[in-house]
């Protein structure tokens, strides 16, 4: 009788137990749609371009992007996603109830609740697996904000470059109309050949494909930008910024040394953290779980029901997880060597991104402290000499055109050098200020 009392006892707290723990831990873990971890990327910031004024500026340029660009916003599932996981993985098994009806003639009829219970600890590594996966789309999510803030920051550095190309090229215009205009009237004086003049024209007309030329390519450039925040259009009028600030270069060791916090290697140890606690995880799935049951049994031959307490465990003879074992390990190993040949690879890209900021950067200062204070230093002797009579108009405005071309290469090299900025940015995930 006693034995009787025991087994129902038992059950009944068997049955208590699974009713009251499942509820608790399904309101424990609810869905939380906002990322696991803080940007990292709103620390970055962008200091090769200075802006004020009226126009777009590249913060509001940036804020746009990181808030509207399609990419990125495909981005945020990914950490959802991830939290739906780490939802998961801390659910507990669902009981199993189980009717059996017998023997029509004298029914004997059984009501069974089984349990799994998941035993080496498998919920936690599941857990763990969950966590890592979760840090690795917060990981991967900061490192697509820092990728869409400097492709943004060079979209607007066209647009800069693209605004002062077509300003130069319509000054050169300008002074394509007033040669054609002052070769006419020496035409017309018979000083010169009537070719001086077909000359003058053909210049005139090639200034005017040049400024068609910069039109279109500011259009283009305009464009670009606005698509970092999902416009199929350009819906600004100009980009509000000066870009003729170059700053020092420093060290490769002192790149090199950033190297080890570049978005695309934190990737990689992510994805190393998620290898490893998944080879844990199969490990411990190789030790078998136990199932408990708990029943009633009645026959119409007897009142008195029967109850029934059992277990069954299984006996890893043949299947103790080994393949599951070696497919995690094996993924561990693979994502090591990718995180090595990721490195390999930055090493290579850091240097080329280097070399061709150095020579950028050299350009930039040839032209700066050189180039452009002698063409304007030929300009104004030529201007000079025009007043004494010692040159022509034609050569003062010749002065004045190679002036207008030497602008050119400065503004083209000043793109150059913040693209390779940019670049070298990029990879690192931080700025060149902040390195220095």
């Amino acid at each position: 009788m006693k034995i009787k009392y025991l087994s129902i006892l038992l059950l009944y707290l068997f049955c208590f137990t699974i009713w009251f723990c499942a509820p608790a831990f399904s309101e424990q873990n609810q869905i939380t749609t906002e990322p696991a971890t803080a940007a990292t990327s709103d620390a970055v910031s962008i200091t090769q371009t200075e802006t004020s004024g009226l126009g777009l500026t590249l913060k509001k340029a940036v804020a746009a992007a990181l808030e509207n660009n399609p990419d990125l916003n495909v981005s945020k599932f990914n950490t959802q996603l991830a939290e739906t996981e780490k939802l998961q993985a801390a659910f507990f098994p669902n009981p199993d109830l189980e009717f059996e009806y017998e023997n029509f003639d004298e029914p004997e009829k059984t009501l069974t609740i089984g349990y799994l219970i998941e035993l080496g600890g498998k919920r936690n590594h599941r857990m763990n697996v969950a966590d890592a996966g979760l840090a690795l789309a917060a990981v991967e999510f900061d490192a697509a904000r820092v990728e869409i803030i400097y492709e943004t920051a060079a979209a607007f550095i066209d647009v800069l470059v693209a605004q002062e190309n077509l300003r130069i090229t319509k000054e050169k215009e300008k002074l394509a109309d007033q040669v054609y205009a002052t070769s006419g009237e020496r035409v017309l004086a018979g000083r010169v050949s009537p070719m001086e003049q077909v000359t003058a024209k053909i210049k005139r007309s090639n200034a005017r494909l040049e400024v068609q030329k910069a039109n279109d390519e500011l259009l283009i450039a305009r464009t670009s930008l606005s698509a970092m925040w999902g416009s199929s259009s350009a819906d600004f009028k100009t980009a509000d910024g000066t870009f003729d600030r170059i700053q020092s270069i420093p060290s490769f060791d002192a790149l090199s040394a950033s190297m080890a916090n570049a978005p695309i290697i934190t990737s990689k140890y992510s994805e190393i953290k998620v290898a490893e606690t998944s080879l844990d995880l199969e490990k411990r799935n190789r030790i078998p779980d136990l199932s408990l049951s708990g029943g009633v049994k009645k026959t119409d031959e007897s009142d008195d029901p029967v109850y029934i307490v059992g277990f069954s465990l299984p006996i890893p003879l043949f299947d103790r997880n080994q393949a599951g074992v070696a497919r995690a390990a094996a993924e561990l190993d693979r994502q090591e060597a990718a995180l090595s040949a990721e490195k390999n690879r930055l090493i290579k890209d850091l240097k080329i991104a280097y070399q061709t900021l150095k020579t950028a950067h050299q350009q930039v200062k040839t032209i700066k402290t050189d180039i452009l204070p002698s063409a304007q230093r030929v300009l104004d002797g030529i201007k000079e000499g025009y007043q004494e009579g010692e040159f022509s108009f034609l050569d003062m405005l010749e002065a004045q055109s190679t002036l207008y071309e030497s602008h050119e290469s400065y503004i083209q090299s000043l793109g150059q050098y913040h693209h390779a900025v940019i670049d070298l940015e990029k990879l690192l995930g931080k700025n060149l200020s902040a390195i220095n």
